[in-house]
């Protein structure tokens, strides 16, 4: 079984050469919306979602398939596009640009939901979604509107 062991948003990262080290800057776990602005229908908010994670052997060598869920605690679930790799080591890391926008404002809680393909499988023998325990808290919120300065 794959294991996500962090899960994160940030507004940014590089990746050094040499070492092949990321760095992530400005971890993000709020976003704040203009007032009287609502989220774009289908829109995507600009942030990187980092996923590494560890795989067993018998994992290598196959296509892997991965979705994020923005997760709300009434259950309301945003999904993203699905992101298909074949994996060639038992350490992945993913970083995907942008996060869709969910229906409702609020506190939510990224997840990743990966699923394996075996040789030879077909679209029809789809294999079940597993939905990965390592989680990041987000929070989108509309701001105050606040009453103009002048002086």
């Amino acid at each position: 079984m794959a294991q996500c062991y962090l899960l994160c948003v940030t507004t940014g990262s590089a990746i050094d050469r040499q070492s092949n080290n990321v760095s992530l800057f400005s971890l993000v776990e709020q976003i704040n919306l203009p007032p009287n602005m609502p989220p774009p229908a289908r829109g995507l908010i600009p942030v990187e979602i980092h996923a590494y994670f560890q795989l067993q052997g018998a994992q290598l060598n196959r296509d892997f398939e991965l979705r994020f869920a923005l997760c709300a605690e009434s259950g309301l679930e945003t999904l993203s596009d699905v992101f298909r790799h074949r994996i060639t080591a038992p350490r992945f890391r993913v970083r995907t640009i942008g996060l869709p926008y969910p229906p409702v404002l609020g506190q939510y809680t990224l997840q990743v939901d990966v699923r394996f393909f075996g040789e030879g499988q077909t679209s029809r023998d789809t294999p079940p979604w597993q939905r990965q325990s390592a989680a990041w808290p987000i929070g989108l919120y509309q701001q105050e509107e606040r009453p103009r300065v002048t002086h």
